[in-house]
């Protein structure tokens, strides 16, 4: 079985018409039957029926569709790596970003990076706290940015920047056009939090800043992510007390008041292997230094 089988047999059966996968594969018609045809014969199954007017996938076909689009995505990696590495391009660099995080600047952080170093390979994860300090500890992360504290031995944190809170409000909201408000005014609204399994910190800190302004939130909705807090909030779900950096990410129909006074800072904190010898995380860490604090 040759892998040009399996993308002839793919594209077929995503149009499910000889003529228009003939087409994109840039075969004659007559020769992408063949193919199929000697496909089937190699396995003993039929994948496919075909009348006049149809052509439509038996149970075997459904199944081996799923496989080799497995294949394909498999040899497609192995071929990208292989190139990667012919180029020199195999260092690869492998960072954490927390949820309800600022995303914005830890990809403007990776942009930079890649400007200066090319060849490396950047990977980023959205993950909890606990699951970073884990992957860090045994290797499959090199750079994490969470919130604090991080308190385990192996690692160094350095806290990148201290952020007020935001108001994030609807823009019909009462407050929409006010630049500034006290956040006892949101004492009746809803409150869209982020979880406290997935945020802890984030989601203690929101809870904190009410109670000293006398309230505690009504909060029916929860949000892990910053872009998902904004969409629920555009979308009349409430108002979320957001990290300042939020006001860089575009939401529809979502306006930002700033509190006051102002309250709780949260904190970003970027770590990493106490141990570590990799000269790229201690230039990434350099990019991350002279972003964050000037934003």
């Amino acid at each position: 079985m040759e892998l040009r089988h399996l993308r002839y047999f793919v594209t077929l059966a995503e149009s499910l018409h000889f003529g228009q996968a003939a087409a994109k594969l840039q075969i004659a018609q007559p020769s992408l039957s063949h193919q199929i045809q000697q496909l089937e014969a190699e396995l003993q199954t039929t994948l496919l029926r075909r009348t006049k007017r149809r052509v439509e996938l038996t149970d075997a076909g459904r199944i081996f569709l799923e496989e080799a689009r497995e294949i394909l995505a498999l040899s497609d990696r192995a071929a990208m790596v292989a190139r990667r590495a012919g180029r020199g391009n195999a260092a690869k660099l492998r960072d954490g970003v927390g949820y309800c995080m600022d995303h914005v600047n830890a990809t403007k952080i990776v942009g930079l990076f890649n400007r200066a170093h090319d060849h490396v390979h950047v990977e980023l994860h959205t993950m909890a706290v606990a699951p970073q300090i884990d992957a860090l500890k045994d290797g499959r992360l090199d750079i994490g940015f969470v919130r604090p504290p991080v308190n385990d031995a192996a690692l160094i944190a350095e806290v990148l920047v201290r952020e007020p809170f935001v108001a994030a409000v609807p823009a019909s909201h009462r407050v929409a056009k006010k630049k500034s408000v006290a956040l006892s005014a949101f004492a009746q609204d809803a409150f869209v939090l982020p979880p406290r399994e997935a945020v802890p910190v984030y989601h203690d800190l929101v809870l904190r800043a009410c109670r000293e302004a006398g309230f505690i939130p009504n909060a029916p909705n929860e949000a892990d992510h910053i872009l998902l807090m904004l969409g629920m909030v555009a979308a009349g779900t409430g108002i979320a007390l957001v990290p300042t950096s939020a006001r860089q990410v575009e939401q529809t129909g979502v306006t930002y008041a700033t509190l006051r006074p102002p309250h709780t800072l949260l904190e970003t904190v970027v770590t990493w292997r106490r141990n570590e010898t990799s000269p790229f995380v201690e230039q990434f860490l350099k990019i991350a230094r002279q972003l964050m604090v000037r934003s």
